[in-house]
């Protein structure tokens, strides 16, 4: 039988593994949780900067800077069109895109190093678009006759690159053909070497479908954006 002493110090050491499995668990789907949001979308990209003498540490922070202004550039390109972006090139440059920190919730580094003297670095980003369109609404460019909305039919063409087993490509396209409010019909072109290739027919745009494929919680494997227009999108799987 153990002593009063042993048993308090087993209580202690348990107490400690709960309080640390909580922390844990909180900490590793925090991340998820904030994407999980109809107002977030998550965007891939690679940043660089030329790395001068031997101190790297200012060419990766200035690569980490340069992919969130993209992904910030991505997501402003789903909301007005391209002529829109260009009328208002100096608009955005000064308004909209130095303020990439603030658009950004959460972000992971997935790959970097330096490349025949430049940092490079891939990211993927949680952004709130939310924020984004407020903002283009102040700044006057953002109107509601380029994005179409439910009703209006289109034809998505759909990329998803870093597939390592069949299966999960048939839960996504299952989630496709079942699990998204609009779509009407998956044709699908080609897959092989972890490359799909599909033209789904949808009512709404690229944006609409990209937002809704993110919010979908998947077992094996997590989607990013890495290119996005009016009419495609190019996702990068992930393994979870």
């Amino acid at each position: 039988m153990r002593s009063p002493g042993e048993m308090r110090g087993i209580f202690l050491k348990n107490s400690c593994c709960y309080i640390v499995s909580a922390v844990l668990f909180f900490f590793v789907l925090y991340p998820l949780c904030v994407c999980a949001s109809p107002d977030t979308i998550g965007i891939e990209t690679e940043g660089t900067c030329t790395v001068y003498g031997n101190d790297r540490a200012p060419a990766r922070d200035s690569a980490i800077g340069d992919s969130m202004r993209m992904a910030v550039e991505r997501v402003v390109g789903m909301l007005i069109s391209e002529e829109v972006a260009t009328e208002n090139a100096d608009a955005l440059h000064d308004n909209i895109y130095p303020k990439h920190q603030d658009y950004i919730h959460d972000y992971r580094i997935l790959k970097e190093g330096v490349d025949s003297g430049l940092y490079r670095i891939r990211v993927r980003a949680t952004l709130s678009v939310k924020d984004i369109k407020r903002d283009l609404e102040k700044l006057g460019v953002l109107t509601g006759e380029w994005r179409p909305e439910y009703g209006t039919t289109a034809v998505i063409g759909v990329v998803v690159r870093g597939i390592e087993k069949y299966g999960d490509f048939r839960t996504l396209r299952e989630a496709l053909e079942k699990g998204i409010r609009g779509v009407d019909a998956v044709h699908l072109l080609r897959v092989g070497s972890g490359v799909a290739v599909m033209n789904v027919e949808m009512q709404g745009d690229a944006s609409i479908l990209a937002n809704q494929l993110q919010l979908k919680e998947f077992r094996n494997f997590s989607l990013s954006v890495a290119q996005i227009t009016q009419d495609t999108i190019e996702f990068n799987m992930a393994k979870e």
